[in-house]
């Protein structure tokens, strides 16, 4: 959880960009504060005028000035509205092209202590802050510059109503930061606790098969009902402290009315205050103290967004790839945009022992360029693809890209040139969008990669084809074909490292031999290194490099006939 400062500071980058805007919503503020004002004024004169006897021309002429003003003060509403919506469009894109960003590039570390798809929930704050952040600019603005327009018109009237000015704003201040105390932080944990119940709810939609028991259900309803509690304890604390705003706003604005009146009406006995003068003063505090009836709704607005601000500054601090910018080797990498494959060095490579990750220990092996690799044995969590592709830095050693240090070289250059298949990730998308992922692929090289994987026929026999659209998880197509597209979609890429993960571990035994058999094939530009516990599948390369206990501890030469 951010600090209270932290989420200002975040808040107030994002704004200073929007300041020119900004400024003219509060400009626009101050001009319907100044003319609201003429109200009351007409007012205190038409009472003069009555006094002294009224005629008809003086008034029509006040009664068309007021109009005028009246009009153009709702003119500068209308622009002020117009320019607040702007802001929220905008607000909405820059955050979502932020989070965007951050998400791309976050680290493994971070991938490591939280589950990013319960987290990206988060991002629905930024409509409560769009939202929060009109109301304030539109409606508290307005109430602040209103506010301090009539308090310095009231001093102008007598001394004693700018002693009724610094009283009020005094009052305000208590109820403000006295009463408010810790409400951002009660507002911070009931938007926690909102979001530990999406999180739940969300669990329950992704495990259908736990909710078939009546105990497996029982155990649900029990836990849910904590977690509503939990939730109920977070809003109860926070409504403590903001209906204790509340009713001291409204509390001071009875009594801001009852005094003015009875000091008001003092001053006009003593001839102090003119009766037109004590109306006019009557219309400007009722103006200026009508926000204190509606406080405690601008104050929920501002927890709000404060805490709306808090959430989203998970996805905005996520921690983020060391990317290497250094140019010293930027063509050294055989020339990085040829299509040959890669030599691959270890050197001294080293891992501490962690749950999140293998433990390796002073690894040292080279992966002769064009080479066919199958690893296993304690290595599990895939580590060592990670180092290979910069997602992780060793405790020690380094690994060379012909001969390259990858320290030296500009990652993000690179993963353009290595591949590495983990699961089954698509996007919703269509089938060709999936293959392509942005890069320039004819239809030939979409053919030739469906059915590298057995995909073609089926993929052929689908009503729109390639240009079926397929869900976030791959639907409608199975599991497997989902593992066979990702595969697809790494062999059109044409990499110079392919790098599999256990993916062929997924597939029956048959087909993953077939899409291997392809792979390993001669005539493919790339160095494959494959992971897997299958030994029909090893068998299938040149050699076997097997870990225990984060050591490699034997290489072996396969034989391999019909290749």
């Amino acid at each position: 959880m951010n600090s209270v400062n932290q989420n200002f500071s975040r808040l107030s980058q994002f704004l200073d960009i929007e300041k020119i805007d900004i400024h003219s919503v509060i400009y626009y503020g101050i001009g319907i504060g100044v003319i609201s004002l003429a109200t009351p004024v007409a007012v205190q004169a038409l009472v003069n005028s009555i006094a002294f006897g009224a005629l008809f021309q003086p008034l029509l002429v006040l009664t068309m000035i007021l109009l005028f003003l009246v009009g153009f003060s709702n003119v500068l509403a209308a622009l002020q509205f117009y320019v607040v919506d702007m802001l929220q469009r905008r607000l909405f894109v820059r955050l979502f092209d932020a989070t965007t960003q951050r998400l791309l590039d976050v680290s493994l570390g971070a991938r490591d202590k939280v589950y990013l798809p319960e987290l990206v929930n988060r991002f629905l704050d930024v409509v409560t802050l769009q939202k929060t952040m009109a109301v304030l600019l539109l409606e508290a603005v307005g109430y602040v510059l209103q506010t301090l327009i009539g308090m310095l018109l009231l001093a102008f009237y007598h001394p004693l109503l700018l002693a009724f000015d610094l009283v009020l704003i005094a009052l305000i201040a208590f109820v403000l930061f006295v009463l408010g105390k810790g409400g951002m932080a009660t507002a911070v944990a009931q938007s926690k606790a909102k979001y530990e119940a999406l999180a739940w709810l969300e669990g329950i939609a992704a495990t259908p098969m736990l909710n078939g028991s009546r105990s497996n259900r029982v155990f649900l309803l029990q836990q849910a009902e904590a977690i509503a509690r939990q939730y109920l304890l977070a809003a109860a604390d926070h409504f403590r402290i903001l209906s204790r705003q509340n009713v001291g706003a409204l509390t001071v604005h009875a009594l801001a009315n009852t005094a003015l009146l009875g000091l008001g009406g003092w001053m006009v006995i003593e001839r102090q205050l003119s009766l037109g003068q004590l109306i006019a003063a009557e219309l400007v505090v009722s103006a200026m103290i009508y926000g204190l009836t509606r406080l405690g709704k601008t104050l929920d607005s501002f927890y709000e967004m404060m805490a709306s601000m808090d959430k989203l500054s998970y996805l905005l601090d996520l921690p983020q790839n060391s990317e290497t910018k250094s140019s010293l080797h930027s063509d050294s990498i055989t020339h990085i945009s040829n299509p040959e494959p890669y030599q691959l060095d270890l050197v001294n490579l080293s891992l501490p022992k962690s749950l999140h990750w293998d433990h390796l220990e002073e690894i040292n092996y080279t992966v002769p360029s064009g080479a066919r690799i199958a690893i296993n044995g304690g290595i599990d969590k895939g580590s060592l693809f990670d180092l290979i592709l910069g997602l992780r830095s060793p405790a020690s050693g380094y690994i060379c890209i012909n001969q390259v240090d990858i320290r030296d070289i500009n990652l993000r250059a690179l993963r353009d040139h290595i591949v590495l298949v983990r699961e089954p990730e698509l996007i919703t998308g269509s089938i060709h969008d999936n293959l392509s992922l942005g890069r320039s692929l004819d239809i030939d090289e979409l053919n030739q990669a469906l059915a590298a994987v057995g995909l073609r026929e089926l993929v052929s026999a689908l009503p729109d084809g390639s240009n079926t659209i397929l869900a976030q998880d791959g639907q409608p197509l199975s599991f497997e074909e989902c593992v066979r597209l990702s595969l697809a979609r790494a062999i059109a890429s044409k990499p110079s490292v392919l790098m599999l993960d256990k993916i062929l571990d997924r597939l029956p035994a048959l087909p993953a031999s077939v899409i291997l058999e392809y792979l390993v094939r001669p005539e493919h530009a790339w160095t494959l290194v494959l992971a897997t516990d299958n030994p029909g599948l090893i068998a299938l390369c040149e050699r076997h490099i097997v870990f225990e206990k984060g050591k490699l501890v034997e290489i072996v030469q396969m034989q391999r006939e019909g290749l």
